[in-house]
């Protein structure tokens, strides 16, 4: 996966990112998501509803859905 496939899809709408490691992160927007060269930095919402940053590797991503909006 390269930076500018990723931010075109959140562009258009939220995500679902597959990594080869078969977990998956969904993305709402790019105002949740800052991509690098290599990686993108995601907030993510975890089971106790706050946010926390996850480094997640361009190379190891092998699926972008998207996502119908809420």
């Amino acid at each position: 996966m390269d930076r500018e496939a990723l931010v075109e899809a959140i562009k258009r709408g939220p995500v679902r990112v597959t990594m080869n490691d078969g977990s998956k992160y969904d993305i709402p927007s790019l105002e949740f998501c800052a991509g690098g060269n290599i990686a993108a930095y995601v907030l993510l919402k975890g089971d106790d509803g706050k946010l926390r940053p996850r480094h997640l590797a361009l190379v190891c991503m092998v699926q972008i859905e998207e996502m119908a909006e809420a």
